[in-house]
């Protein structure tokens, strides 16, 4: 499944210039996936998603595909951040810019 996502413009730079250093451009998707699958894993209460969201532009469109088992994850934890708030919109960018941060950050 493929999806369109914003994402600020620093961030995106950072994730490819990490992406280059890990794999080549072109695993761009492969990276967004398996950063995705740790969030969840290691975040199970989805609590760094959407920090920080408000103090940044999400300037930039950005697509991933995030093949066939990462959207069926996806789905589970938006009904997790619905319980929490379920006026919240956008959970889907939220979570995958959760994710990238999550690995710039880790990767450093």
């Amino acid at each position: 499944m493929k999806t369109t996502y914003r994402l600020p413009k620093v961030l995106r730079k950072k994730m490819l210039s990490v992406v280059a250093k890990e794999y080549n451009v072109k695993s761009k998707s492969k990276w967004i996936r398996e950063a995705v699958e740790t969030l969840l894993v290691e975040d199970v209460s989805l609590m760094s998603v959407g920090v920080g969201d408000e103090l940044e532009v999400n300037d930039t469109l950005d697509t991933v595909d995030l093949g066939g088992l990462i959207p069926e994850k996806i789905d589970k934890a938006i009904a997790i951040l619905r319980r929490q708030d379920p006026l919240l919109e956008g959970i889907m960018a939220s979570i995958i810019r959760a994710a990238i941060r999550r690995r710039i950050i880790k990767w450093k």
